[in-house]
């Protein structure tokens, strides 16, 4: 007998003047980042554009820190969202190579939330403890990610040469869209990304091959 989903319920009107209040803040405060950088970005400024009190900011998010990581956060899901899902439900239809393309397309749109991660780690001497955290939770979703498709170029030895190999990637991906961004006209990141992927499935039937 096939079990029935519970409806979801409904927020109450107080509750759904909060969601609302929590988007317009996300919205001002992800608009004048974007332009300004996080240092350029003052609470008295995201209480202006979003018409909130600088109370309704600290009551949501605590912090300009922890305004920062939920604006970096909602900005990282909403690109993981973007690119295909094949790697996660299993599906073969999308080859390694077409999803390293397909993420190469989306870096080469500079996305914000990475622009502002890396300044996080580069502008700050000391990071706090707010924002480590976040940059950490992208970027394990991003290594879960890049360790699916990993996973299916087949051949891995084990799960903890996925995880270094995943790693090299999304380290190869931080470089690769610092350089696109420098120079857009001479980084072509999808070609680099295909080496990448091709010598990644070289080493891993190289190694394959060694343990039988």
């Amino acid at each position: 007998m096939k079990r029935s989903v519970p409806a979801r319920r409904a927020p109450t009107r107080k509750e759904q003047q909060g969601l609302d209040s929590r988007r317009r803040i996300l919205d001002a405060a992800s608009s004048l980042m974007t332009e300004r950088g996080f240092a350029g970005t003052s609470i008295s400024e995201v209480s202006r554009l979003s018409g909130l009190p600088a109370s309704s900011i600290y009551w949501h998010f605590e912090s300009k820190e922890g305004l920062l990581g939920a604006v970096v956060e909602e900005g990282a899901q909403r690109w993981f969202e973007s690119l295909p899902a094949q790697a996660e439900k299993g599906r073969r239809e999308a080859s390694p190579a077409a999803l390293l393309r397909a993420t190469a397309a989306q870096l080469e749109k500079g996305p914000e939330f990475l622009r502002l991660m890396l300044l996080i780690a580069l502008e700050r001497k000391e990071i706090d403890p707010t924002s480590l955290a976040m940059i950490r939770r992208v970027r394990r979703l991003a290594l879960d990610r890049i360790e699916k498709i990993v996973a299916l170029e087949g051949g891995s030895p084990g799960a903890e040469l996925a995880r270094d190999l995943a790693a090299l990637v999304l380290a190869a991906a931080d470089g690769l869209f610092v350089a696109h961004h420098i120079d857009p006209r001479a980084t072509d990141v999808a070609a680099q990304l295909e080496l990448l992927r091709r010598a990644l499935a070289a080493l891993g039937r190289e190694l394959a091959g060694k343990d039988r």
